[in-house]
């Protein structure tokens, strides 16, 4: 399987100010934002994510949403063929669904996905967009969002025969002008991808084009995620593409932690239960967020059966899903969870990293201060889809003066930086160390250790929370510990907050490499 609010609450006044002038962030060109496209199989908690997808759209260039197949989920063609009969190497776990085949290789269907939702979710973003635009000017347009949202190869697991309106969209986005990178994220199976690059070679492999047509796709193409069918191995596209590669952008702790509502840790646990998910975004905040998926909020998901529906359900047991034959079986030994009513299920929301908080492209950033920054963010957001910007709160714009140095072991640097905040809120301030980075890379792979507040104590010379004044300089003093060794890289956070009733958090961030001078 895999990996995210009764009353609308007005966010924009603060102790009387007026709010007759916001500052939002300007139009950009959506060329200058990284370019995702979304491969998903439509499982709930893809349902969720394509929400957030939405929902976040102005803070990345989407090329693409389309529905593809995977381990868990392919509708069929109509009962003509078997799993095994067009997939013979397939992963699918189920065993005998019930006593409805005797293993899963012959399924003519599994659990098939809703083919009404994206339409559905498409019609709801353009009656939000109306207020959701005048909150950032960044939102695509409905009519663009249609334009990108394709059906692919859907019919079963590691299906890649046939070109489909997916795949073709796909082949498109690689082979445009377009050279920014583009990350092609799977968030099932990763057949129409595979289906796409082998109309790239089947179509120039063998022409004089060839060599340049292998440059672009290997410059273009990041592979995120393959793992629910075995097709890219079968189809041996990395053989075809030598140099295809995947896709290493850091992770930021988003809304999914699974099984969240039962295992988070105490301080992000309220985001996971009924009463804050109902008033922070699932009732009264817009038709996308009204349709967000919750545990027993007494309405079916489509083509699932009883055991994995879980909006009609309120516990996940996945030993019991392995007895009655849905699988999967290597899950078997799960204890069962039980949910009360609109509690946090599950969601699949891949573009999380690339939310402009502030955060340093690439880094792994994964303190559960994040998670509840995320939640604060989307419930100040769902505000954003029914109302205009003079009714509703937006983000600070913090500014580092110098975020990169270098400082001697046992030495103390100073860090400074500055902050507004479009509304005219006022904002609070907090230092924290993020992590210590051995090996010379803060960003990818390397060991990295994440201090405590002990810690922060003795190495900031400023604790807690203090007030931000607009545009006035806010400056820590940090002392490198005396154990660092040259070369380490240490991530310090200047976090400032708006004081709005839904309020949202900015970062600044420095790195402060450990240095011999």
């Amino acid at each position: 399987m895999k990996r995210f609010f009764a009353t609308f609450a007005v966010c924009c006044l603060w102790g009387g100010l007026s709010l007759q002038a916001v500052n939002l962030e300007p139009k950009v060109d959506k060329k200058t934002q990284e370019r995702i496209l979304i491969t998903t199989d439509l499982e709930v908690d893809d349902m969720n994510g394509i929400i957030l997808s939405m929902m976040y759209a102005d803070q990345y260039d989407l090329a693409g949403i389309v529905w593809s197949a995977g381990m868990f989920h392919f509708n069929g063609d109509g009962g003509k063929h078997t799993l095994a009969e067009i997939t013979p190497n397939y992963k699918c776990s189920a065993t005998h669904c019930e006593h409805t085949v005797k293993n899963a290789g012959e399924l003519r269907s599994y659990r098939p996905a809703d083919p009404l939702f994206l339409d559905r979710m498409l019609r709801y973003y353009e009656q939000d967009y109306k207020f959701l635009s005048q909150n950032s000017p960044n939102f695509p347009t409905p009519a663009y969002l249609r334009s990108i949202t394709k059906i692919g190869n859907v019919e079963f697991e590691g299906d890649y025969r046939f070109e489909t309106e997916g795949s073709k969209w796909i082949e498109q986005c690689i082979m445009d002008d377009d050279m920014r990178p583009l990350h092609i994220q799977h968030w099932g199976g990763i057949n129409t991808t595979v289906r796409a690059l082998y109309s790239i070679y089947e179509k120039y492999h063998g022409t004089d084009k060839w060599d340049d047509v292998l440059k672009k796709v290997v410059a273009k193409v990041r592979i995120n995620g393959n793992g629910e069918d075995n097709c890219r191995a079968d189809s041996k596209i990395d053989e075809m593409f030598p140099g295809l590669q995947n896709d290493v952008r850091g992770w930021v702790s988003a809304y999914g932690q699974f099984f969240s509502a039962k295992t988070a840790a105490p301080e992000v646990i309220k985001y996971y239960q009924g009463e804050y998910l109902l008033d922070a975004f699932k009732k009264n905040h817009g038709k996308l967020l009204g349709d967000f998926w919750l545990m027993a909020e007494d309405r079916a998901v489509f083509g699932e059966p009883l055991i994995y529906n879980y909006g009609i359900i309120n516990y996940m047991d996945w030993a019991e899903s392995s007895r009655q034959g849905w699988g999967p079986e290597n899950l078997g030994s799960r204890p069962r969870y039980e949910f009360n009513p609109f509690d946090w299920m599950c969601c699949q929301f891949g573009c999380s990293s690339y939310i402009n908080l502030g955060l340093i492209p690439g880094a792994s950033h994964m303190d559960n201060r994040y998670t509840e920054v995320l939640f604060d963010e989307l419930a100040a957001r769902a505000d954003w889809a029914i109302g205009g910007a003079d009714k509703c709160n937006h983000a600070p714009l913090v500014k580092a003066e110098q975020a990169t140095l270098k400082c001697k072991p046992g030495k103390a640097v100073t860090l400074s930086g500055t902050a507004t905040d479009p509304d005219g809120h006022a904002m609070t301030v907090r230092w924290w160390v993020e992590s210590q980075n051995k090996g010379g890379n803060p960003f990818m792979g390397g060991n990295t250790a994440y201090y405590g507040d002990a810690e922060m104590a003795q190495n900031l010379s400023v604790q807690g929370v203090q007030d931000c004044v607009a545009g006035t300089p806010v400056t820590v003093t940090y002392t490198v510990p005396k154990t660092a060794k040259i070369g380490d890289k240490i991530i310090v956070n200047m976090e400032v907050t708006d004081k709005a009733e839904r309020h949202m958090t900015r970062y600044a961030q420095f790195v402060i490499e450990v240095s011999k001078k």
